[in-house]
């Protein structure tokens, strides 16, 4: 064995190579370095410069990375991905993108997720951006509006949260392209597997990367896709904010694609199932699922999404919030969590969760009432779902049917 010159201090750092085989692991390799190595000034001007596909330090973004964005890239049909450290930093940085050099006005839906509201009300209308908001399934106001308005972004949700109502992107692009507006997505409800805002007419698209396209509950991520202008300018601003995606949660992001078309799928079909138990309950006093023929977009839906529009529903119980905490809990598989998109079913009440940034009329003029309960249904058998929903219904004091 070849005995090292160094003293025992230095070998420690130095001795020992990672041998990379010369043929491919089956999955991803993890990628966990902050910082990388250069030849000389040379090999250092051409990584730096784009000459060469060099990694240069973790702020700038890694080989798992990137390998997440080739993927979502290739997924949404995209030009061009970055991904970030957390979806609510995907959202600044495509706001952030779309405004550079432009006057800073934003059109945004009405039904925006509340964190995305709270961004657009505390750091962009408190800095001097002009925030406006509209309906979004009403065209003629989003119409109207755009002429009114001329805004630099037209934001939107292709399905709302927590109604999922179904945004007719077609229209809506056309309309903001009319107007001069760069047309933003948060498709975070839908994924690629079920619905490709940029085949729409959407300039860019932002995800939750830790709700379905991670699915398992154990990844924090944002990602952006879209146009490559638009999408190279909210990657300048992650690097220059420390907003890039980790290492090993885009490793996790990767694992979590992999899965995800048989995902989605048992996910929407769950979510049809419980939707139709819910609606035959005299507790329940409207159930917002686009499967039901009384939902506002049944028939958007069935063209848009003839996959499925993923799973999650909502419903108002008729005693409000005290009935909703008597249901909530009666759950004994299903937890209340204030996420989704997991491979577990989960329940979230909207008014203190994602919904509490919302002064209350203005909650209540979405429709989003005291009763409103949100659940996230998961992969698990659908009648082991109903069961478990049946027991919380117990709890309101209706005997369980058999």
């Amino acid at each position: 064995m070849k005995q090292r010159e160094e003293r025992p201090e230095t070998a420690a750092v130095h001795a020992g190579k990672l041998q990379i085989p010369a043929n491919p692991a089956s999955s991803p390799a993890l990628f966990q370095a902050s910082s990388y190595e250069f030849s000389d000034l040379d090999d250092v001007e051409a990584v730096y410069g784009g000459a060469r596909a060099g990694k240069i330090y973790g702020r700038y973004g890694g080989p798992n990375g990137s390998q997440f964005e080739a993927a979502m890239t290739e997924l949404e049909g995209a030009e061009e991905a970055a991904a970030a450290s957390a979806g609510m930093s995907a959202i600044d940085a495509a706001l952030g993108s779309a405004l550079a050099g432009k006057r800073r006005s934003i059109l945004a839906t009405a039904e925006c997720y509340g964190g995305t509201y709270s961004l657009l009300e505390h750091d962009y209308r408190g800095s001097g951006c002009a925030v406006e908001y509209v309906d979004q399934q009403d065209l003629a106001a989003v119409r109207t509006a755009l002429e009114r308005t001329r805004p630099a972004v037209l934001y939107l949700e292709a399905l709302t949260n927590p109604l999922i109502h179904v945004a007719d992107l077609p229209a809506l692009a056309a309309l903001g392209h009319e107007a001069g507006a760069v047309v933003i997505v948060d498709a975070t409800f839908a994924t690629p597997m079920l619905f490709r805002p940029v085949e729409h007419g959407a300039d860019l698209v932002v995800h939750s990367v830790g709700k379905y396209l991670g699915g398992h509950g154990d990844v924090g991520a944002g990602l952006i896709a879209g146009k490559a202008n638009l999408v190279r300018g909210a990657r300048d601003l992650l690097t220059r904010k420390g907003g890039t995606i980790p290492h090993f949660e885009a490793w996790l992001a990767v694992r979590g694609l992999r899965t995800l078309g048989l995902r989605m799928l048992r996910h929407s079909s769950n979510a049809v199932a419980v939707a139709t138990y819910l609606s035959g309950r005299d507790d329940v006093e409207r159930v917002h699922h686009p499967s039901r023929p009384d939902h506002p977009q049944h028939a958007l839906a069935k063209r848009l999404y003839p996959s499925g529009t993923g799973g999650m529903i909502a419903f108002d119980l008729r005693g409000g919030r005290r009935d909703v905490d008597r249901f909530l809990r009666g759950l004994q598989t299903i937890a209340i969590v204030h996420s989704l998109g997991e491979v577990a079913t989960t329940a979230s009440y909207p008014a203190v969760s994602s919904h509490r940034m919302l002064p209350e009329d203005a909650r209540r003029e979405l429709g989003v009432t005291d009763g409103t309960v949100r659940i996230s249904v998961g992969i698990e058998h659908p009648e082991d779902i109903v069961r478990d929903l049946e027991r919380a219904f117990a709890g309101l004091g209706e005997r369980v049917r058999a």
